[in-house]
């Protein structure tokens, strides 16, 4: 239920983006609290918090919980790990590819996760490792 409330709140700002970064938006936006659900070891009661920041220029996304964070020693999945050997596995990997602008950062008992996606902007290259901005 979280990632279709998340997916709603950025297909409400979807009449004021171009197609493509609304979709692209809607669908990292979904992978990233996805992600704070399954992996953060939150208790039922906690909360996933995730804002939204846009201008002509930019869209930026950040998602944040007080999870158990990342462990700085992992790589991002490789494509043959997040896909074809793994069920899961997918929602960092299609950050990397898709967004133009991503990081995570651990501090205070918290992680945020963010991304931007630009009009008409060139993706980074891939780089390995989850918790450096790209």
């Amino acid at each position: 239920m979280a990632a279709s409330v998340a997916r709603h709140a950025v297909a409400g700002l979807a009449p004021f983006l171009d197609p493509a970064v609304a979709e692209n938006a809607e669908l990292l936006v979904s992978e990233l609290v996805t992600n704070s659900v399954r992996h953060a070891g939150l208790p039922p009661h906690a909360s996933i918090e995730f804002s939204l920041r846009a201008t002509q220029e930019v869209l930026m996304v950040e998602v944040a919980d007080a999870g158990r964070g990342f462990d700085d020693d992992s790589p991002a999945p490789s494509r043959t790990e997040a896909g074809i050997a793994r069920a899961s596995g997918w929602g960092l990997f299609l950050v990397e590819h898709i967004a133009d602008r991503w990081g995570a950062v651990q501090m205070d008992g918290e992680t945020r996760v963010w991304f931007e996606l630009r009009p008409g902007a060139q993706p980074a290259p891939a780089r390995n490792g989850a918790v450096a901005a790209h």
